[in-house]
């Protein structure tokens, strides 16, 4: 006898003899899922404790639920997707707006179940202060050179930036983004129109004219919130936009690191600015969610988020992720220099790449490559 990694679980089925007929719905009963609820009354979280029970799942609640001791609990539902199809089922006959829970559970079941393609991205600063590469892409020859190499090194996206979000820096004046940004996207779509072109911006005239150049994603540090015209700006256009997780501004974000649970706060921020950019009119389908690794987190916080960044896949979005050669990264092996980081970045794209992560950020695409072709092996 011995354990099966989860990520088999088909294979070897499979080779057992299975009925292949039956297979895809005899998955659902080996198929493990925990989910968190959160804040329900007492009474609800009862019966979906009983309920759970019944589907022969369980269901964790807070101790004092049972006598309404507490105002409200917290539940962890956890069971084969099979069990939980069936959780959901019962629920909808149940009274206190329960039915709720039950639409949620299908939608995170079809979550969990959702195949995802990784892609490396190159980023492209064009600044001079940037935290690792500032001044080194800053004119126009240099810029496109390091985005030829990138490509050449097997980047299929670059994320170009002409502003800098590292701690204490200031905003540039829109004008000054223009000017730097405009030349290189317009020579790279011009060149290179088979590779995807995201421009990091928080505001809504650049947005707009990166737009018209043709760009395909628009990556805003801010969540949508620096620029009041942002959301509406994007509405107008059928393109992707990156929604990052992040509080206050670059000069003092590192002012607010104050967490009780940095998972569950930063995805209900992203989750309340992803349902702001749903009203505004954006599609569902082109938001890509960023927790903001290095916004407002110290480096414990970055870890955390990092080990479960799987998590986030319940807001039913693409994700990217971006920690190269971050200060977390440098801290945990002694770094002299950004650049030293390229190793541990790397061990960090395989990790993404092995969950499925949508798009991973990274300076260095050689470096990277390897490690990131190889995490995608465990994703298929």
């Amino acid at each position: 006898m011995k354990f099966i990694s989860k990520n088999f679980i088909e294979k070897e089925i499979s080779n057992v003899g299975f009925d292949p007929s039956y297979l895809s719905a005899g998955l659902k009963k080996h198929k493990f899922l925990n989910l968190k609820i959160f804040s329900l009354k007492p009474v609800c979280a009862n019966i979906l404790k009983q309920t759970a029970l019944s589907s022969d799942c369980d269901c964790a609640i807070h101790r004092h639920a049972i006598d309404s001791r507490v105002e409200y609990s917290d539940c962890v539902l956890s069971g084969t997707i099979s069990q939980l199809e069936e959780v959901s089922k019962k629920l909808r006959k149940q009274p206190f707006s329960l039915s709720k829970i039950s639409d949620e559970i299908v939608e995170q079941l079809k979550n969990f179940d959702k195949k995802r393609s990784p892609k490396l991205v190159g980023i492209l600063n064009l600044t001079k202060n940037s935290f690792s590469d500032g001044g080194e892409f800053y004119e126009f020859d240099d810029a496109v050179n390091q985005a030829q190499k990138l490509i050449n090194s097997g980047a299929k996206m670059l994320d170009i930036g002409a502003e800098s979000t590292k701690p204490k820096s200031n905003p540039i004046n829109v004008e000054d983004e223009i000017s730097k940004l405009e030349p290189v996207v317009t020579y790279l779509k011009k060149n290179y129109p088979h590779v995807l072109i995201s421009v990091d911006t928080r505001n809504s005239k650049t947005a707009k004219l990166m737009l018209d150049l043709g760009v395909d994603i628009i990556n805003d540090v801010s969540g949508l919130t620096y620029d009041p015209k942002m959301k509406d700006i994007l509405a107008q256009y059928d393109k992707k936009v990156v929604i990052m997780h992040s509080r206050s501004n670059p000069f003092d974000m590192d002012d607010f690191c104050e967490y009780k649970n940095v998972v569950d706060e930063v995805y209900f921020e992203l989750k309340k600015r992803v349902d702001e950019a749903l009203l505004a009119g954006i599609k569902k389908e082109n938001i890509i969610v960023d927790v903001g690794f290095g916004f407002a987190k110290n480096d414990e916080q970055n870890l955390e988020l990092l080990e479960r960044i799987e998590e986030f896949k319940s807001l039913g979005c693409e994700i990217l992720c971006g920690v190269s050669r971050k200060r977390f990264l440098q801290h945990i092996i002694n770094a002299n220099s950004p650049k030293d980081a390229d190793e541990i970045t790397a061990l960090t794209t395989f990790w993404f790449a092995s969950l499925g992560i949508d798009y991973i950020r990274v300076h260095d695409i050689k470096k990277n490559l390897t490690a990131f072709n190889f995490g995608k092996l465990f994703n298929q």
